[in-house]
């Protein structure tokens, strides 16, 4: 399987790029949110991918951020929705966008998405509310922006939270504000302290 690819950046459009790696192009499928965080022609990029195989075909798909790669594995999970109509959703909705409108069951927000129907909707809904409730899909611009942000003690806070009883998502969301508010990088206890007195 490959995870990720790592390479100069030989041609791209909103849902198809070739990318070389040690003297081989690579075709990779996008869809237009990454190609909007691709740099440009003849730069070094990273692609996170997720390889289809078939008896009649090998496919990569290719994102610029891991929510869109985790997303889009949820999606092609469900019913009737294959790569084409994931890609199709990643490319018309943002991953935390997509993800609110799931939770809350907006049908008029996804039924916007072109090529969902309501019934699709519907089954999205009811396949991908439980998982996605459990997992924290927050955007982020860029594979640095994201490795960035993570850092170890926010990691260890959410952690800790979840141990008592948070989920992730809730765990990173109220991590998230406490660390907009801060001035400075705060240690794992103090993080702790200030999301239980926020969420009392």
């Amino acid at each position: 399987m490959i995870a990720y690819l790592e390479g100069k950046l030989v041609e791209k459009n909103p849902t198809l790029l070739i990318l070389e790696v040690n003297g081989v192009g690579y075709c990779v499928n996008i869809p237009v949110s990454t190609y909007s965080n691709l740099g440009e022609i003849g730069q070094m990029v990273k692609v996170l991918t997720y390889q289809q195989v078939r008896e009649d075909e090998l496919k990569l798909f290719g994102f610029s951020t891991r929510p869109e790669k985790e997303l889009f594995g949820l999606l092609i999970s469900v019913n009737g929705v294959g790569p084409k109509v994931a890609l199709s959703i990643l490319s018309c909705i943002p991953v935390g966008e997509f993800q609110r409108s799931v939770l809350q069951e907006d049908l008029d927000a996804l039924t916007s998405i072109s090529g969902i129907g309501k019934k699709t909707a519907q089954r999205l809904i009811v396949e991908l509310k439980e998982k996605l409730g459990k997992v924290d899909l927050g955007e982020r611009k860029d594979l640095r922006e994201e490795e960035a942000i993570l850092t170890p003690a926010v990691d260890e806070a959410a952690l800790a939270l979840m141990s008592l009883g948070y989920t992730k998502v809730d765990a990173r969301k109220a991590l998230d504000k406490v660390t907009d508010q801060a001035k400075e990088a705060l240690p794992v206890e103090e993080l702790i302290k200030r999301v239980l007195k926020y969420t009392k």
